[in-house]
């Protein structure tokens, strides 16, 4: 029987720390992380830094697969980052702000980790969040060019990113 390379123990152990740190949090419906076992709302920008460390070791894993069990880590791991996805029901949302520029079309920076719903109203607080939207769409475009299939890839079906209309947008449409 074959051992295991040195690299893949140590993504072993990076992994038992992702899962303890990371994933133990994570709604196995939604897919979102929440703040704490506590706090069961789930904050976009927290969602985004901590899923990169849970894309970062599937790319390791896939990268580095010597074994079978480590295609199917990585293939684990793909599946397990659906934090986002609550992102593109708001769309329209998203095209409305390009226009209106009001923090009542802004994208909601706390949603629910349970149903995925925002948390608060669209006149009760402030909801610019350009940063974590930049960040989301920074991170769906490094994944989609890093050539490895994405979690996204089946919500991202029916969005567009396109450039026009003085800046970059996102577009749905129907199939």
């Amino acid at each position: 029987m074959r051992s295991r390379s040195n690299s893949g123990v140590r993504l072993d152990g990076y992994a038992r720390l992702v899962q303890q740190t990371i994933l133990c949090y994570q709604n196995p419906v939604t897919g979102l992380l929440s703040a704490s076992h506590e706090q069961k709302d789930a904050w976009v920008r927290d969602n985004i830094y901590s899923i990169l460390a849970v894309w970062g070791l599937g790319m390791a894993y896939r990268k580095n697969a010597d074994r079978d069990e480590d295609k199917a880590k990585a293939y684990e791991l793909e599946q397990v980052m659906l934090a986002g996805t609550c992102f593109f029901p708001q769309v329209d949302k998203v095209e409305k702000f390009k226009h209106t520029q009001s923090t009542k079309d802004s994208l909601h920076a706390k949603y629910n980790t349970a149903t995925c719903s925002t948390v608060v109203g669209d006149d009760q607080w402030g909801h610019l969040q350009v940063d974590a939207t930049s960040l989301f769409l920074l991170f769906l475009a490094q994944m989609t060019a890093s050539g490895e299939p994405g979690p996204f890839e089946p919500v991202v079906k029916g969005v567009t990113i396109q450039k026009g209309r003085g800046g970059a947008g996102i577009d749905q449409y129907s199939k």
